[in-house]
């Protein structure tokens, strides 16, 4: 797949998980976090070898973007520790970014290894 169809498609695929786990709960949680892994490992997996960049630099930018979404649509679903009630959504998003850090580094790790390992498994011209 070309690179603006996996990242479209991973946008999608995240935007409905959070859409499930905001459905379930009232905040972003585990299941949203293993989600984003999926997708990111998914995308990697998924796109040709003229989107590596793009898939490359996707996860942090996919997460910045589906925090925003949420923020501006369920603002309470972003929580976290001493944040306030009156908080901003540049705020919310931070604190959205802080919250699902695990999940970032492990699915942005996941990515960048597979892209790694394809390039190196890709045969010489």
């Amino acid at each position: 797949m070309g690179a603006g169809a996996v990242a479209a498609v991973s946008a999608l695929c995240l935007g409905g998980a959070a859409a499930v786990q905001l459905a379930l709960t009232d905040h972003l949680g585990v299941f949203f976090g293993i989600c984003f892994v999926l997708a990111s490992l998914t995308a990697a997996l998924l796109v040709r070898a003229d989107g590596f960049f793009t898939v490359g630099v996707l996860p942090p930018l996919l997460l910045l973007g589906i925090l925003a979404a949420v923020g501006a649509v369920a603002p309470s679903a972003i929580d976290a520790p001493g944040l306030s009630d009156d908080a901003g959504l540049v705020q919310r998003v931070i604190a959205g970014v802080v919250s699902q850090a695990p999940a970032l580094v492990i699915g942005h790790g996941v990515a960048l290894g597979v892209l790694g390992l394809r390039i190196h498994s890709a045969p010489s011209r």
